[in-house]
């Protein structure tokens, strides 16, 4: 289950303002093509008519919150950075719906099974632009923050972060068609959709006008964090929380043959026998929950479970070691450091 409740550091006002400046801007137009997007968000029913937000995970967002703040900046200023990585996952999201056939997310039916694939990707498209263009809102603040040298920089960070996740789709997909996936390339996969919630700590910075050095540490935790989300994503959905059922979009992941960290580590591992066995599991065109069971009982005899969740645990180590180098205050940097830790955790 992801994280949806208010990052350490930030009060339930920062939260609130962020909110309303991401409704503001996405209800600023009027075609119905916005409807929908304010339907994936969270905020109307399908028919377009407001309901009771549905809770969803907004730290992408709030980590560009909270690194402004460590770097000495206020949320104000980096509110437009806030809502264009925020519209850029979401944009993912709707586009991994389609890759996925996820015909559920949040406990309501995804965009493309309410309104087909087509529009889906119209809209997800649609959000892509209206990151970029949330960027130049930062035209209008007022200090360092404006400086049209920082807001190229951050519409560079953002284009980049895209195309490294891109290439992390692209990677994930071609391994579903491979029997054996190693460790490394596993963890590399990870570390490119990573880049997200590096670009989102980089963001705050750049709010701030921190200097190099404090960009290159707030993109090395936020990566950190990313990897570990994505790892630990992956985990939870082959062993989901106790008393839980898969969700929807975990079972969507599985049923792709999406590789994760504890699956390599068994193909690199495992006897003979418990290689051949993932390898004929994996080449099926689609799995089924049976198969889904026997995968799982696979990874417990090679303890590959065990394996993943420690290698997780380094990489959010590795994210608290990155904030040494940025000067920030102690109560600073342990609000971000209890951030990375539910951020992962909440995968």
């Amino acid at each position: 289950m992801s994280f949806t409740g208010i990052l350490p550091g930030l009060t339930a006002a920062d939260s609130d303002q962020f909110e309303s400046s991401l409704k503001k801007f996405v209800d600023s137009r009027e075609l119905p093509l916005y409807k929908i997007m304010a339907y994936h968000l969270g905020w109307v029913d399908h028919n377009g008519e407001p309901e009771p937000a549905v809770s969803q995970d907004r730290t992408h967002g709030q980590i560009v919150l909270a690194s402004a703040q460590a770097a000495g900046s206020d949320s104000a200023a980096a509110m437009p950075y806030a809502v264009a990585i925020e519209l850029l996952n979401n944009f993912m999201l709707v586009h991994e719906d389609v890759q996925n056939a996820n015909t559920e997310r949040n406990n309501r039916p995804t965009v493309w099974w309410s309104w087909g694939p087509a529009q889906a990707i119209n809209a997800g498209d649609g959000i892509h632009a209206m990151a970029r263009i949330s960027i130049f809102e930062q035209r209008n603040a007022s200090g360092p923050a404006s400086d049209p040298r920082n807001i190229s920089m951050a519409l560079e960070s953002l284009d980049t972060a895209t195309l490294e996740v891109c290439e992390g789709e692209y990677l994930d997909i071609s391994y579903q068609e491979r029997a054996s996936v190693g460790v490394d390339e596993i963890v590399d996969v990870a570390r490119k959709h990573g880049a997200l919630m590096g670009i989102a700590a980089k963001l705050g910075g750049l709010a701030a006008a921190a200097d190099a050095s404090v960009l290159v540490a707030l993109y090395e935790f936020g990566q950190a964090i990313g990897t570990a989300q994505n790892l630990n994503i992956d985990l939870k959905a082959l062993w989901p929380d106790p008393g839980t059922d898969r969700t929807e979009v975990q079972r969507g992941r599985l049923q792709s043959k999406k590789k994760s960290l504890a699956t390599a580590h068994a193909i690199e591992n495992g006897t003979p026998t418990t290689r051949r066995r993932l390898g004929e599991i994996f080449m099926k065109r689609v799995l089924d929950p049976a198969d889904l069971d026997e995968v799982t009982e696979i990874l417990a005899e090679t303890e590959s479970r065990a394996f993943a969740e420690s290698r997780i645990a380094s990489l959010v180590d590795e994210a608290i070691t990155a904030l040494n180098s940025t000067g920030f205050s102690s109560e600073h940097k342990s609000s971000l450091t209890e951030s990375a830790k539910l951020i992962v955790s909440s995968s």
